[in-house]
């Protein structure tokens, strides 16, 4: 492997990134067993970065040659989590000894190959009946990650097949309306929006190109999921809602639901322009920041590094996400340009969903903060995902 071939802008990133991370875990935990934290962390990132070097290293090829059986088996390793017995609560690791492994954080990335695998052996995706098969590659990780229970995550899974469509050749008309049943969704908590977003779904499908079968579907499945989504919430578990309700007004319960996301809200603010200072954050010295080295963690870099560091951390997030997007148009196949977009997608949405829930923008979905938030199965799935952007790289550079 010649140097010349190795993308180190996004290498370089990353591992930025990741000392940000480690910096912030030593003091969002500093005291108490931070201590063993910041070692395990440590120790995932090693790991990581060893996975990354031989990620990079396997013949792209390989991951062609064996998307569909990955993706199998990450299926059987999500039913397992599913089946293993448990003590009460969410079912979402695997464990072996100290080690514990979540199967969803890698199913992302069995995903990816999966529906670039089966996209890049199509012809550009056209109407509604090309799509039901990325849709069932989609819906099975999905349903089974939101029955662990876990919604933040199965919404990723979602976040992977609309890029990935556009990506392929589908005309964005199709790719917005497949995206109206979620907004249907979240218009049929009030009625009046309801009815005002099927007025204004009616009318662009009357002047728009689909078939009159194709505008049909798209209606009736907009209708439908409007009539189901006040059942839907009844389903939810409750500390589901409790997010939801937060998010839309986290004033009206500020010692409960709205907790999080307020003293998230302080601590970004106190940082000002330069910030407290390393270490001398008091809403996470003082412990009135929960999740503070994991779903929170951009919290605390905002209250220590303030607006500048702040500034930089989402400089070098933007630089990772245009080396993918670069990555992913130079690449020499289909099925890599594909990849390289999918793993840009996930990156992308976690940096967005985690970035807007902690700045109240968006609902608390429990996602991770990739290469900065603790957590050993995102560090690792994360890091792999960068190996794999560089073998796509280094195959464009070499050939």
């Amino acid at each position: 492997m010649r140097p010349r071939d190795f993308d180190w802008l996004l290498l370089v990133s990353v591992l930025l990134l990741s000392a940000v991370g480690l910096a912030l875990i030593y003091s969002s935990t500093s005291g108490g067993d931070g201590s063993v934290l910041v070692r395990r962390q440590i120790l995932w990132v090693g790991m990581g970065l060893s996975a990354l070097l031989v990620a990079q290293l396997i013949p792209f090829k390989t991951y062609d040659v064996l998307a569909y059986f990955a993706y199998t088996a990450g299926i059987l390793a999500l039913v397992f989590v599913l089946l293993a017995p448990g003590e009460g609560g969410p079912h979402r690791w695997i464990s072996s000894g100290p080690f514990r492994f979540q199967p969803s954080e890698i199913a992302k990335l069995l995903v990816v190959f999966a529906l670039a695998r089966y996209l890049a052996g199509k012809k550009k995706p056209g109407g509604f009946r090309s799509v039901l098969v990325p849709f069932a590659i989609v819906a099975v990780p999905m349903i089974l990650v939101a029955r662990q229970p876990d919604l933040g995550t199965a919404m990723v899974f979602g976040a992977i097949l609309f890029p990935l469509l556009y990506w392929a050749g589908m005309e964005p008309i199709y790719v917005a309306l497949l995206v109206t049943p979620l907004i249907s969704m979240l218009c049929a908590t009030a009625l009046v929006s309801w009815i005002v977003f099927v007025l204004v779904i009616m009318a662009i499908l009357y002047f728009g190109p689909l078939r009159a079968g194709e505008a049909a579907f798209v209606l009736l499945l907009n209708f439908a999921i409007g009539i189901v989504t006040p059942f839907l919430w009844g389903r939810l578990e409750p500390y589901q809602k409790n997010r939801i309700l937060s998010y839309v007004n986290p004033e009206k319960d500020p010692l409960g639901s709205g907790y999080q996301i307020l003293q998230s809200k302080v601590a970004i603010g106190s940082g000002g322009g330069l910030g407290k200072g390393f270490l001398e954050g008091t809403q996470k010295g003082l412990e009135f920041l929960p999740a503070r080295h994991t779903d929170f963690i951009f919290s605390v870099a905002g209250e220590e590094f303030g607006f500048v560091g702040v500034l930089v951390i989402l400089g070098l997030f933007l630089m990772v996400i245009w080396r993918g997007v670069r990555i992913a148009q130079d690449a020499k196949d289909k099925f890599a340009s594909l990849t390289a977009m999918g793993i840009t997608s996930v990156l992308t949405f976690h940096v967005f969903v985690n970035i807007g829930m902690t700045i109240g923008l968006l609902p608390i979905t429990g996602l991770p903060l990739p290469l900065l938030s603790y957590g050993g199965s995102s560090c690792l799935m994360f890091m792999v995902a960068v190996g794999i952007l560089l073998a796509i790289g280094r195959s464009r550079r070499a050939g």
